[in-house]
């Protein structure tokens, strides 16, 4: 993965004006209400992203301490509040924090901290967390690798990572290179980076986006114990427009996920795995030393 050379300042300026998740209501009248909150938790869970609350187990992690690295307007971090979860968040944009907080406040959820941060310079102490959780995040710092350094940094031994990052799907090469690089002449015109950057997101035109390969998040997440990839989501149809996605149409849908070809082309990569537990290790070599032991007494026996 080539690294970008993109300021910090302005992938902040692109999301404090394109707030994530807020396309999926047109009732700016009623932002920030309830009902304007539940609109987007239900497009989140049912229309978009119907894989995400299996994936993120919402309900597995009761009174366990949880960050989110990019919070957006909320949704995922009040799940895990609703479940019980003791939950920490951060975002690089004060106006997510802002929504992310009044989101909470709403359905009168408590929450341990919730900053403006950098992915890449988490304001946290070692060893703090038992789930990190970043949906759709880390692929828009310039340094992905670093920002899942921090999230094992300030993971306790043994704690779990869910992160997703976006795949070189069927999207990628029929929408960003084939549609958009090629027949509307995106590449000859900005070359590969500007045209991933342009066509990745809903909103259009972002500052940075890394779409990655599997051999790629090996690496990136190569500390990790027990890391598995896994491909999900066909996504919106390659002719959407901004605020008015097309789904892929049902027949089509169904005929890829009848024959397993989600795990093929899917446009999301969700990566779960735990970090490292020093003491686990020892713990293992012991058991199997003194196994032998037992098993050599038993055969003297």
């Amino acid at each position: 993965m080539k690294k970008q050379a993109i300021e910090k300042k302005d992938i902040k300026n692109y999301w404090e004006n394109k707030s994530p998740q807020t396309w999926y209501s047109d009732k700016d009248q009623e932002k920030n209400s309830t009902s304007w909150f539940n609109e987007l938790a239900y497009k989140r869970y049912n229309v978009y992203y119907e894989y995400l609350k299996e994936i993120a187990e919402f309900n597995y992690h009761k009174d366990e301490k949880v960050l989110e690295i990019g919070t957006g307007v909320g949704t995922d971090i009040v799940s895990y509040a609703k479940n019980g979860s003791i939950v920490s968040g951060i975002d690089l944009t004060e106006n997510a924090i802002d929504i992310t907080k009044k989101h909470l406040e709403t359905f009168k959820l408590s929450y341990d901290k919730l900053l403006v941060a950098d992915a890449e310079n988490l304001p946290f102490e070692d060893n703090y967390f038992d789930l990190v959780y970043s949906f759709g995040v880390l692929h828009h710092t310039p340094n992905t690798e670093k920002g899942v350094q921090e999230v094992l940094r300030v993971l306790k031994p043994g704690g779990k990572f869910i992160i997703m990052l976006y795949s070189k799907g069927w999207k990628h090469y029929i929408k960003r290179l084939l549609i958009f690089g090629l027949l509307k002449g995106y590449l000859f015109k900005y070359g590969y980076e500007k045209t991933v950057n342009k066509t990745t997101e809903v909103q259009g035109n972002s500052p940075l986006t890394y779409v990655l390969k599997k051999k790629e998040i090996k690496k990136i997440f190569r500390d990790g114990e027990e890391v598995s990839i896994k491909k999900y989501r066909l996504g919106e149809f390659f002719d959407y427009a901004p605020y008015n996605t097309k789904k892929l149409p049902g027949f089509i849908s169904n005929f890829f996920y009848f024959f397993g070809l989600e795990r093929l082309i899917g446009e999301n990569y969700i990566i779960k795995g735990f970090k490292r537990n020093p003491n686990k290790e020892k713990s293992k070599v012991k058991t199997s030393v003194w196994q032998v032991i037992w098993d050599e007494y038993k055969n003297y026996k």
